[in-house]
Order: C-alpha cells, then sequence, then structure tokens
C-alpha cells in the first residue's frame, strides 16, 4: 500500500500508541473522580494542558478537549457567536464544512447573517479584503489556516492584527496547520485543531478558547471543562495526543522540506495533461489534480484497488453532490472539480512512492 491521503488522516506514531497503550493500562479511572486513581487520571490531563498552553503559547484556562475537529468547530463557532449581541458573521470561501454546517444552524435558528469573503486570484483573503467586508454588525470572523482541498495558506498573523484592531473575535480552522507549518496562534479568539492530523489518536478534538473574549456556553449546570463540555475525558487519547504534538512540533521544519520534496517530485513527473491545481499553495503536503478526462471518485476507486490511497476532496464531503466550495472559489467549473484529485503526502512517503504513483497515474489518465 502507498499511502497519500495524509490530510484525511494520519498514522498513529509508535510514540502516541506507545503511550495510549500505558495510560490506558495504568490510568483507566474517571479524571474527575475524587479517590487516588481519578486525582492520578486528572493530574496527566492537567500536564497535557500545560505542555500544550506552554508550546501554543497559549492560557491553559483557554484549552477544551473535544471529539475531534468537527466539534472545535461547531462548538467554538456557537459559543463565539452567541457571545455577541452582533448577528453578523464572516467566512471565508474555503472553510471545511463543519464550520458551514453551525453556520447554517446559526442562520436557520437564530438570525444569523453569514457573509462570505471574497478570495484574490491564489485563493487568499487579504487584510484589504477583509478590512473591506468588517462593519458595525460584525460580531466573528471565521477563517481557515491550511485548506484542505489545496494546501492554500492564509496570513493569519495579519487578518489577527486586523480583526483586534477592530475588536471582531477571530476564529481559526488550524486543523491542517498545526504541527505542520509555523502558526502563532496566540491572541486569537479562538482555533481547533485535531490529533490524528499530526500522528496523533482519532476521537481527540482541540479547542481554545481565549479567556479575554466574550462567549456563550450552549449547555447549563455543566461544570467539566470550564463549563463548555461535559463527559467523561478520554484520557489516553488526550495524553498521547500531546506526545503526538510535541514529536509534530519539533519535527515540523524538517516535515516541512520533506513534503516539499515530494510535490515537486510528482509534479515533475506529471504528464502534460494532468494539470496541477493551485500549485503556488504554501503548504505542500498537499498537491491537487484535474485529470484530463476522468472523474477523481472513479480514479480513486480504481487506483485503490492496485494499493494507492489518494483522495478527491475532504472525506466528511465525499458523499455532498455540490461542486466543491473552495475548488469553485478558485475559478474550476463544477465538471472540472469532478475531475479532482487530492494527493497529501506525510513524514512517511517516500520518493520511489511518489514515481510508482506518477507512473500509475500517467499510463491510465493521461
Amino acid at each position: 500500500m502507498i499511502y497519500f491521503d495524509h490530510v484525511a488522516t494520519t498514522p498513529m506514531s509508535t510514540e502516541a500508541l506507545d503511550t495510549y497503550r500505558e495510560v490506558a493500562e495504568n490510568f483507566f479511572a474517571n479524571s474527575e473522580s475524587l479517590h487516588q486513581a481519578g486525582n492520578a487520571a486528572g493530574q496527566l490531563v492537567q500536564e497535557s494542558k500545560a505542555k500544550i498552553a506552554d508550546l501554543l503559547h497559549v492560557p491553559v484556562e483557554g484549552l477544551i478537549f473535544t471529539s475531534g475537529g468537527t466539534q472545535s468547530n461547531q462548538l467554538g463557532i456557537r459559543c463565539l457567536a452567541t457571545g455577541s449581541s452582533k448577528k453578523e458573521i464572516l467566512v471565508s470561501p474555503l472553510e471545511h464544512s463543519s464550520v458551514y454546517q453551525i453556520l447554517n444552524y446559526l442562520a436557520d435558528t437564530m438570525d444569523y447573517q453569514i457573509k462570505f469573503l471574497p478570495v484574490d486570484q491564489k485563493g487568499h483573503i487579504t487584510s484589504t479584503i477583509l478590512q473591506k467586508a468588517i462593519t458595525d454588525q460584525t460580531g466573528l470572523i471565521v477563517i481557515q489556516a491550511v485548506n484542505a482541498i489545496t494546501g492554500i495558506v492564509q496570513d493569519i498573523q495579519a487578518l489577527k492584527q486586523l480583526a483586534n484592531d477592530a475588536h471582531v473575535p477571530l476564529f481559526v480552522d488550524a486543523v491542517q496547520g498545526l504541527a505542520k507549518i509555523p502558526l502563532d496562534l496566540s491572541g486569537l479568539a479562538g482555533f481547533s485543531a485535531s490529533a490524528h492530523k499530526f500522528n496523533g489518536p482519532k476521537s481527540c478534538g482541540l479547542l481554545y478558547l481565549s479567556p479575554q473574549v466574550m462567549t456563550k456556553a450552549p449547555y447549563k449546570y455543566v461544570f467539566q471543562q470550564n463549563g463548555f463540555l461535559p463527559g467523561t475525558l478520554a484520557v489516553p487519547e488526550i495524553v498521547s495526543a500531546t506526545v503526538a504534538l510535541t514529536n509534530a512540533w519539533d519535527a515540523m521544519a524538517d516535515n516541512l522540506t520533506h513534503v516539499g520534496q515530494l510535490k515537486k517530485q510528482l509534479l515533475s513527473l506529471l504528464a502534460p495533461t494532468i494539470r496541477p491545481v493551485a500549485s503556488w499553495s504554501e503548504y505542500p503536503g498537499v498537491c491537487g489534480l484535474i485529470l484530463p478526462h476522468t472523474p477523481g471518485q472513479s480514479a480513486a476507486t480504481s487506483m485503490g484497488q492496485q494499493g494507492f490511497c489518494f483522495s478527491t476532496v475532504s472525506a466528511c464531503s465525499i458523499k455532498d453532490p455540490r461542486p466543491d466550495r473552495t475548488l469553485v472559489s478558485l475559478g474550476l467549473t463544477p465538471e472540472q472539480t469532478n475531475r479532482y484529485i487530492r494527493v497529501s503526502f506525510g513524514p512517511s512517503n517516500r520518493p520511489q512512492e511518489v514515481a510508482s504513483f506518477a507512473d500509475a497515474l500517467n499510463q491510465t489518465y493521461s
């Protein structure tokens, strides 16, 4: 098997797996329990939060553990939106489906006004674009850091400064960016992350909500996780996710160089009839391609039977019959989006795998 779908999910690292097993075996108690075993599990959670807060330079009291990126996005956006009396939300057209799901809910049930920001020719929300869009009714801005379909990276530092100057909270979906590219997430109203994107376990997400920003929790009489989210904490997932994050953070520069070399190699080997999409994208771990004739899902299925694992659009949107919003915003037609495939690299991939994939793709689909 040759796995080129690291944007969808990554394999757990050896260190994360070993940590998970050790904690699950020895610290199985409920971290909220008052007995000795519960205190020991709770201490591991607090140590994990402290490590993450120190790594990301954010206040530890703003961190919330969730079930993944989707829950982090939806809980974070809802809490920030309802924390303001203003009903206008600005959002990029390149977001994950979970973002649009909660925004549609807010619009349908609470009369929020959702305004889509335009992008420039390279898919960027510039400071000028954002500044022109902000009004005195804007209560929240939602912009992801790294786009999962194309690898386009937004200038979060510049957008954060502009949002802070305008006194409008900015929420950033950092699921595809954390520990993959340098990101300064301090000073944001909120951000999301998910451990299975950086070689940690599934079902372990991270949400940050700034203690300095007004929020409204969706539940009453909830006392876990600062009142934002009820439920028993998954201690093995949390601790192993912290190990995975620390290791990925330390290896980020080398990994970024590595996936960049793989993308450059793939682009050099492709037949000229296979068209790259957003080849300029700042995160090189993603390589988008349009096949000349074949639907992307057909190619992914057929080559999958040969042992090549890649995708089309986000796995969370694979059953959505509508054209992908990201690709349409970049000027692709619905017919072109239907022929789109996404190849995403990880630290474990090797040049010979890229060569084998390019050869098979060229032979069958060029």
